[in-house]
């Protein structure tokens, strides 16, 4: 068998686990399973910049949403979430002068406190409105559902609590398709919602993004951006140009193959330079494309609930058995056999 190691699908801050943990108590249920099961210990979850796996916090919410029986839990996890949560981002959004320039903040540095291999949040204006788009997490099953409606119902909460108004959203797109709570989404963001759409996005009213941040402090906004930058800058250092076409690799592949011209025109380069660049260090992208999927395809399938026709979907390959029989060449097994071997080493 290969020895590639799996890539990591990304990892969040243990605050966002707390919020999990304090909405299930606000339910009227013990936390006391969940920590026991996942190994999460008091001192683990006041450890700064202590993070689990984004297959871990799915895994985690799944359970929650299990022992409390409420389907909307995520919105309930959403409303639970502090912008103290987010960190050094969350800091300094709340000193923003608007309402719009907090939320992009949040935004802008959401890979302080999160990091997912599918992509990243948005923060852009259409037809004079301004729009919180969540990156996607399809396919959907039983343990993704509920960080869709975190998401989206944190940014609701902090932008209510941060221009002390309610009705800032003029309506709200999710992804996946109509659920049986569909009505607590209404109630919850009081404006339509309209579900099966192409995105997961906040889109905000006319004027709401100029609404004034009732936490307003332009010294305390800049000193806090300028850490921020200063985290961001941190976790780039010392990644190499492989490293980010293997990210950007990553992020593209969902149901087609990127092509070396996709990837550069991400990196705002011609493909002709990355490929020039690229064969400067010995580094051919048809190979780490290759490498790339091999390694995601050990990590959805060790690390994941995903069934094997949507790993396909996610890689990019044409149809399921043409991924089964790539994976049998990397492997030397079947995907069944890798899972039910990480499930039961022994």
């Amino acid at each position: 068998m290969t020895s590639i190691k799996p890539i990591s699908l990304g990892d969040i801050s243990v605050t966002f686990v707390e919020a999990i943990l304090k909405t299930l108590e606000s339910l009227g249920h013990s936390r006391t399973t969940i920590c026991s099961k996942y190994h999460l210990s008091q001192s683990f979850l006041q450890t700064p910049d202590a993070r689990v796996s984004i297959p871990k916090f799915m895994r985690i919410g799944y359970d929650a949403i299990r022992i409390c029986g409420v389907d909307h839990f995520g919105l309930l996890v959403g409303q639970q979430t502090s912008i103290c949560d987010i960190g050094p981002a969350g800091f300094s959004a709340m000193a923003a002068p608007t309402l719009g320039q907090a939320l992009k903040t949040l935004i802008e540095f959401e890979t302080i406190s999160s990091s997912n291999s599918r992509g990243r949040s948005r923060y852009l204006t259409e037809n004079g409105r301004s729009i919180c788009q969540f990156y996607s997490v399809s396919p959907y099953n039983a343990y993704n559902y509920f960080v869709v409606d975190s998401t989206l119902s944190s940014w609701l909460s902090i932008g209510r609590w941060l221009s002390q108004k309610q009705l800032i959203v003029h309506h709200v797109e999710v992804e996946y398709a109509q659920p049986r709570y569909k009505e607590h989404y209404e109630q919850l963001f009081k404006c339509p919602v309209y579900f099966g759409a192409a995105r997961n996005a906040l889109v905000l009213n006319d004027g709401a993004s100029n609404l004034p941040n009732h936490f307003a402090s332009a010294a305390n906004f800049h000193a806090m951006r300028h850490i921020c930058e200063q985290k961001l800058a941190d976790l780039e250092k010392g990644k190499t140009l492989k490293d980010r076409v293997e990210e950007l690799i990553t992020e593209e592949l969902s149901g087609v193959t990127p092509s070396i011209h996709d990837i550069a025109s991400r990196m705002g380069l011609a493909g002709w330079t990355l490929r020039r660049r690229l064969a400067n260090e010995g580094l051919h992208f048809r190979s780490i494309l290759d490498e790339t999927r091999q390694a995601l395809a050990f990590s959805y399938v060790r690390d994941t609930q995903h069934n094997f026709t949507e790993i396909a979907f996610l890689l990019g390959f044409s149809t399921p058995a043409a991924f089964q029989r790539a994976f049998k060449r990397w492997s030397g097994i079947s995907p069944g056999e890798f899972r039910k071997n990480a499930l039961n080493p022994n």
